[in-house]
């Protein structure tokens, strides 16, 4: 559930890699997944009464060539079962370094949305078999093309880091399960900070949205603004604009914090995230975390509750949005076993509860997956 501490993860990645074939280091991890649900009117990560072994698989292969003193390249390739396996760059990005402290990047990044950004596909980097989509959004969404530069420092016993970014995503969004075409050019700031055991960080990022809406179409935020139209044409809510519901060059702005313990036997988690959006037609929604592991020997217990809530606007576009509104949570209970080198199995049971689904009471259901999750 915790992630591994970035020092061991590294270890870990380099004393399995692959090869250094002409000085290219060359890593991998893969997470083998199988999952089942008792409820196919609940909706998580495309889970039904159906067995599936793709849903959460990946395999990725990460390359890192030392180009000179200063500079060197990333590549980091994908292959997700959810995408039938085929094959991606999240990664490929130059770096050049001005210090031991500061780096410059520019190239294809991972968009640094959460607290395990950074290792968001490494299953063998936290406990649970996946992240909980109810708060880790958008998976197509965690690359971006662009630039960041990231400062790191010491003051007194903290250590801190700096990142700031710009990029554009062009690509689709999924929405109640329909494709969008987007293009979502972002900026944003994160900041952490460690202090023994403990860590921290802050985020902000600051988007602009848009979408190829068709007010004729038969998807549901098509329809949602074909709704909007219709009603302020008909005068069918009083005071609605159909104008709030229009999504081309609208702002989204979405923050996150994060706090976590972990002592190598004992972990634990918080972390908060929220999504303003300035168009109506999404609803602004807070999400939220909480967990702890305990490790006894080569085995790991985990439990987390994850919960998320829309909120609606006040006026006459909530009494529109609520067609939309969701409401939902989480229980995941689990058990990791690191019975060898660079290798984890994992199970887990995740209780999903959709208190509210497209604005009418939804299901509960269980989620159970088991898998492996490698480095090498």
């Amino acid at each position: 559930m915790l992630r591994i501490k970035p020092t061991l993860l590294v270890a870990a990645l380099t004393a399995t890699s692959l090869a250094q074939a002409n000085d290219i280091q060359i890593n991998g991890f893969m997470n083998v997944t199988v999952g089942v649900s008792s409820n196919d009117e609940i909706e998580v990560d495309g889970y039904d009464e159906s067995m599936s072994a793709t849903n959460n698989s990946v395999v990725g292969l990460q390359f890192l060539k030392q180009v000179n003193d200063s500079t060197s390249a990333t590549v980091q390739l994908v292959a997700r079962g959810a995408d039938e396996f085929n094959t991606q760059a999240s990664w490929a990005y130059i770096t050049y370094s001005f210090d031991e402290n500061t780096d410059f990047r520019m190239g294809r990044l991972r968009t640094p949305l959460y607290h395990y950004s950074d290792f968001l596909e490494v299953g063998y980097a936290y406990n649970w078999v996946t992240p909980s989509s109810i708060i880790y959004l958008q998976s197509n969404l965690s690359s971006l093309n662009g630039l960041d530069l990231t400062r790191r420092f010491s003051f007194q016993s903290f250590d801190n880091y700096v990142q700031v970014y710009a990029g554009r995503y062009n690509g689709p969004l999924y929405a109640g399960g329909e494709e969008y075409a987007t293009d979502l050019p972002s900026y944003g700031i994160v900041m952490g900070s460690t202090f023994n055991d403990f860590s921290g960080r802050i985020s902000y990022h600051d988007a602009t949205l848009s979408l190829d809406l068709d007010p004729t179409g038969t998807r549901g935020l098509d329809q949602l603004l074909a709704g909007a139209v219709a009603a302020e044409t008909f005068d069918v809510i009083p005071g609605l604009s159909a104008e709030k519901f229009e999504v081309d060059h609208s702002k989204t702005k979405y923050y996150q914090t994060s706090f976590s313990y972990d002592n190598g036997s004992t972990s634990a988690i918080v972390e908060y995230t929220y999504l303003d959006h300035e168009t109506d037609a999404f609803n602004n929604s807070a999400a939220y975390m909480i967990g702890g592991a305990q490790r006894f020997g080569e085995a790991t217990i985990h439990l987390t509750y994850v919960a998320t809530e829309d909120e609606l606007e006040s006026g006459p576009s909530g009494i529109l949005q609520k067609n939309l509104e969701s409401k939902e949570n989480s229980i995941i209970l689990g058990a990791r076993f690191d019975y060898d080198t660079g290798t984890a199995f994992k199970i887990e049971a995740e209780r999903h509860n959709e208190e509210l689904t497209a604005g009418a009471k939804g299901s509960v259901g269980v989620i159970y997956r088991a898998g492996f999750s490698l480095v090498f």
